[in-house]
């Protein structure tokens, strides 16, 4: 009969768990924000999932030695969502999908959210790459200065396609609520026009 032992593991590396409970907060508080995050960028709700995973574990791997976590997920979850786009083009069945498709199924959104959600990514997708991709930062909770540190870019070039972007959604939005509001006034006017009736 073995005896069991409830004490420490002496084979055990003092190293091995160093800052996983560090890490373990770090994804309860960012995988939501991150995958929503890669979602702004273009990808559906499953490969935002997918792309984040794949990051989460290279960042487990690699946690003591990431200093700027949050930064560093943003960018390794764009990066492995464009690679994994630029995977998906290749193969035949990737040319009848839709980069902007977005899962209808979304466990964790609140209903309010999701709706708020799809209606952002309604309007982005009219956005040229780089405003879309500012703009998911700035989505995401990120100042222009801090956008533009974290991309290489100066921070008037981060600021100008942050303007450019809120002119061409602003345009798109009043467009799309004229288009709404216009037939309801011609049925309004109809109506008036034969008393009432």
């Amino acid at each position: 009969m073995v005896k069991r032992n409830d004490g420490p593991d002496p084979f055990a590396d003092p190293e091995e768990g160093k800052g996983r409970d560090d890490f373990d907060d770090f994804v309860r508080a960012e995988h939501r924000r991150l995958v929503l995050f890669v979602v702004t960028l273009g990808a559906t709700w499953e490969e935002a999932e997918d792309a984040v995973a794949e990051v989460l574990l290279e960042v487990l791997q690699r946690w003591s030695q990431i200093h700027s976590p949050r930064a560093y997920c943003r960018l390794a979850a764009e990066r492995a969502y464009v690679n994994s786009e630029v995977r998906l083009r290749k193969a035949p069945a990737a040319a009848v999908r839709s980069t902007w498709a977005v899962a209808t199924h979304r466990p964790t959104e609140a209903v309010f959210e999701a709706v708020e959600h799809e209606y952002a990514l309604r309007h982005l997708r009219l956005l040229n790459q780089e405003q879309r991709r500012v703009m998911a930062f700035l989505y995401d909770g990120w100042t222009a200065e801090e956008i533009a540190e974290l991309l290489g870019k100066k921070a008037s070039t981060v600021r100008s396609n942050i303007r450019h972007a809120r002119k061409r959604l602003k345009k798109a939005i009043a467009e799309e609520q004229a288009a709404e509001v216009g037939p309801h006034v011609a049925r309004l006017g109809m109506k008036n026009s034969l008393g009432g009736q």
